[in-house]
């Protein structure tokens, strides 16, 4: 029998995990490869060895199975980013850490270039899979909110953690996905400096931009 609309199966049994696990593993396997409208709840049992019914025992149709993957997606990469956008009040420390959050985010881009294509073609399609990855951006802005007020930032906090996720994210999905103009060491030099100057981490103290009003950290 099939879920409900909206309801996913998490089975409790060793074997309906591995099962649902393969299932899983086949969909991130045919969206990569196929693309949102070739990929089919068919296509996605026959490349797990399963018989389609099996698929609907564990998922209403194939986006509800993007969205797994979606949530696997941001879910790694807030692991990859926690401890680098851990609170410090150590301004050499913070900037340290700008390099590898940037290989880190250019990673996230390279794992799956086809999926991630997928999912940001569904993005605006899917109001669920949206919310996914809007709560996880979201996430990501608050981690770099704190590190600023750590830093004791003196501009706008919550526009400049906002600027801060949106140019990496631009800046670094731009330089994996498309046609490359410099190389990555040059855009992600380049990527820094501009960080360090927006937020002022150029300096030992707190960032000398004007003061905006904006809600206390």
């Amino acid at each position: 029998m099939r879920q409900s609309k909206g309801e996913v199966r998490i089975p409790t049994q060793a074997r309906a995990q591995r099962t649902r696990a393969t299932l899983v593993r086949a969909a991130q396997a045919q969206f990569s490869a196929h693309g949102y409208s070739a990929t089919t709840a068919k296509s996605i049992a026959e490349a797990a060895g399963v018989a389609t019914g099996s698929f609907y025992q564990y998922f209403t149709d194939k986006d509800a199975v993007l969205r797994e993957l979606a949530t696997l997606r941001v879910r790694g990469l807030a692991e990859r980013l926690g401890h680098l956008l851990a609170p410090t009040a150590d301004a050499a420390v913070a900037r340290n850490r700008l390099l590898a959050v940037v290989e880190a985010v250019a990673a996230y881009y390279r794992d799956d270039r086809g999926l991630h294509a997928v999912v940001s073609e569904r993005r605006y399609a899917d109001p669920e899979l949206g919310a996914i990855l809007s709560g996880g951006e979201a996430a990501l802005v608050e981690d770099i909110r704190r590190l600023l007020c750590a830093l004791r930032y003196e501009g706008d906090v919550d526009a400049t953690a906002l600027t801060v996720f949106r140019t990496v994210e631009g800046v670094v999905r731009a330089q994996v996905l498309r046609e490359r103009i410099v190389s990555d060491e040059r855009c992600y030099a380049a990527l820094i400096g501009v960080l360090v100057g927006l937020t002022g981490l150029h300096a030992d103290t707190a960032s000398q931009a004007p003061r905006v009003p904006a809600p206390a950290c």
